[in-house]
């Protein structure tokens, strides 16, 4: 007989209908089966029936997090974090490279992630020559905090058979010094290639995916939409390590890759399965492209020039006759369709695609998505609804690079990310944090989704703030609407699956500046624990 489970005196934040917040809810096996009032859950108690007191603590379902990166995010966990707190200066960074170069065999790669040059001391970039003088015997990748630019050594260059002779790439940039020498510095398509090259084996892929999801765990993530890496040999380990249990949290996997996905979007179309096969546990997602850059390069693409540079639109990647041709036979044969899309050209660009593909090849219900949607203007919000586009956008975003979006941007940064005013338009916009560009807390999103203040404490945008219960009803049933799924998970009610996490206060009565400090008791997924701070109370 499955054993029961009755959490009473909380604060049950449902994500109803009706956004109802109760006092006791009902477990059994991996199924929500009762939410009601402490006396009504009381009443179901029978023999084979754990009661556990809430004490006033909230209790939400799963945070859903529509947009991250776990193979990444999981594999700069073994690398050098620019964002170590030691690391203040170019200088830091070089003795921590030296000191790992040391206890690497050489041949092998030396890997940072998280450099900001906005924020460190030096405000530029490391040089290729600075890179070269720590070690010529083991290749060096430096990777931007966006994923989009990274600098490299002479070594990592002869590694990817790059030379000063070396053609752009289509959508990037191998940039050069007056002289025609190579920097070192790969911009978009041009880092992606590199970062395809200096990839991991499926071992440490393995490690570092069993890490991330203890890491997601522990700030109560219960399902992610990957949001693709290192092509299909990294979809076909995720699905691996989702069976094996190494990845507790529920995995929507987009297909794609950082480099060459348009390859991938090609063969995955004609491949004979579409999107939502799988089970509740994983389930493919759907084809993804890139189509412009970064919104903190700043590389994204716009229809006006940056306020910062007056003859700089930004990088797009391909021409919308690719796009269309890359993306319509998708929609045609099942799949969702959905593109990193930046830049108010580029989810312009996205748009017409999706058009033109609901208007030849008719579905019903498509939910086609725009990852990020950065620059979301008025006419594009207005094309999105009328396409039943879900918009995934990254509120954290405005709190850790904010400023340099107003600065690159202008008055349009207060169109970007505009979570209240696409709860006006009832467009079910889908937080994602986009881990590891940003922290992947769900409450740091939750916070920015609020406030809208950037780190220096601007303001931006006031008025497409939101609602506490607004911007958790993003992460949550948003996030399952995204996937097909809000049916099973996304809310807290009876049938839905048992994903449920534990705050350590009530959050409605938190102080809005204390949400960021927040934390996680315990993590459910179908009905089982995968996380807990303390091994007090529950014991599932």
């Amino acid at each position: 007989m499955e054993k029961q489970y009755l959490f009473i005196d909380g604060e049950i934040i449902t994500v109803n209908d009706k956004d109802e917040i109760a006092e006791a809810v009902a477990v059994k096996g991996n199924k929500i089966t009762a939410i009601g009032s402490t006396e009504e859950i009381l009443d179901l108690k029978d023999k084979n029936t754990e009661v556990i007191d809430l004490k006033g603590k909230t209790l939400v379902p799963g945070f859903i997090d529509s947009h991250l990166h776990i193979s990444m995010y999981g594999t700069n966990c073994v690398s050098i974090s620019c964002k170590d707190k030691d690391i203040l200066s170019i200088d830091d960074l070089l003795q921590k490279i030296k000191k790992r170069a040391n206890q690497t065999p050489k041949g092998q790669w030396i890997r940072a992630w998280g450099y900001n040059e906005n924020s460190i001391k030096d405000k530029r970039f490391p040089t290729k020559e600075e890179l070269n003088a720590i070690t010529t015997e083991h290749p060096i990748i430096i990777s931007r905090t966006c994923g989009h630019i990274s600098v490299v050594n002479s070594h990592a260059l002869e590694t990817a058979n790059i030379d000063r002779y070396t053609p752009d790439p289509d959508g990037g940039k191998i940039d050069r010094n007056t002289k025609g020498e190579l920097t070192g510095l790969l911009l978009e398509n041009a880092h992606m290639k590199m970062f395809a090259i200096a990839s991991f084996s499926e071992e440490e892929l393995s490690d570092a995916h069993k890490i991330a999801s203890e890491h997601f765990a522990e700030k109560g993530i219960t399902s992610l939409h990957d949001a693709t890496g290192y092509g299909l040999e990294n979809l076909r380990c995720l699905q691996t390590d989702s069976k094996k249990g190494l990845i507790k949290q529920r995995v929507y996997a987009m297909v794609g890759a950082l480099n060459d996905a348009q390859n991938v979007v090609k063969h995955m179309t004609h491949a004979g399965v579409f999107t939502g096969l799988g089970d509740d546990k994983f389930r493919i997602g759907p084809v993804k492209l890139f189509l412009d850059g970064s919104s903190s390069g700043p590389t994204i693409w716009t229809r006006e020039p940056y306020t910062s540079d007056q003859e700089n639109y930004g990088i797009h990647y391909f021409s919308q006759e690719e796009v269309d041709e890359l993306f319509i036979p998708a929609h045609e044969k099942g799949w969702q369709i959905t593109a990193h899309a930046q830049g108010d050209a580029a989810i312009d660009m996205l748009l017409n695609t999706i058009e033109k593909a609901n208007r030849l090849h008719t579905r019903e219900n498509t939910r086609h998505r725009i990852e990020h949607a950065g620059i979301a203007t008025p006419d594009l919000m207005d094309r999105m609804k009328e396409q039943n586009v879900v918009p995934i956008p990254n509120p954290a975003f405005l709190y850790e690079y904010g400023d340099g979006y107003v600065k690159n941007y202008g008055e349009r940064a207060k169109t970007m990310y505009p979570m209240g005013a696409y709860e006006r338009a009832d467009i079910p916009a889908a937080i994602g944090s986009d881990c590891p560009v940003t922290d992947f807390n769900p409450m740091r999103g939750i916070h920015a989704a609020i406030t809208r203040r950037s780190s220096s404490e601007q303001v931006i945008g006031e008025d497409k703030t939101v609602s506490l219960l607004q911007a958790i009803r993003m992460y949550t049933l948003h996030g399952a609407y995204a996937s097909f799924e809000e049916n099973i998970k996304g809310s807290i009610e009876p049938g839905k699956l048992a994903d449920l996490v534990l705050l350590d206060r009530s959050i409605t009565r938190t102080d809005l500046d204390d949400l960021p400090e927040v934390l996680v008791e315990w993590t459910m997924i179908d009905g089982e624990l995968v996380y807990q701070k303390s091994k007090e109370g529950i014991q599932v």
